[in-house]
């Protein structure tokens, strides 16, 4: 059979390799939203929703595809979903449908 191309062995290597940088303890809901996702939250993502976390009120321009509105967007939610608060969200409208559609079905 033919071999897949060296680019997809490393990245294929690189994401195997990858380690948690955020305690399961602190964020079981992440745990859970990991494991329901059948997802891993990449170290980037976690540095980004904890600088959101830590400094309310922040504002972070990502690149498409860094995982904006199916992974850092529902970390903060349950971060912040604690059962003492409301969440409020602000989405574009071009984007509120999918992103509406994404969030009922995850979270």
């Amino acid at each position: 059979p033919p071999r897949p191309p060296l680019d997809t062995l490393s990245h294929l290597l690189q994401e195997l390799q990858m380690t948690r940088t955020w305690d399961p303890l602190q964020h079981p809901q992440w745990l859970a939203f990991e494991v329901e996702g059948r997802l891993k939250i990449r170290p980037a993502q976690h540095k980004v929703a904890q600088h959101l976390i830590d400094n309310p009120g922040a504002i972070l321009q990502l690149n498409m595809g860094e995982g904006k509105t199916r992974v850092i967007m529902p970390m903060l939610i349950l971060h912040w979903a604690d059962g003492t608060r409301v969440v409020r969200l602000h989405i574009l409208t071009p984007l509120l449908h999918e992103a509406f559609t994404f969030l009922h079905q995850t979270l």
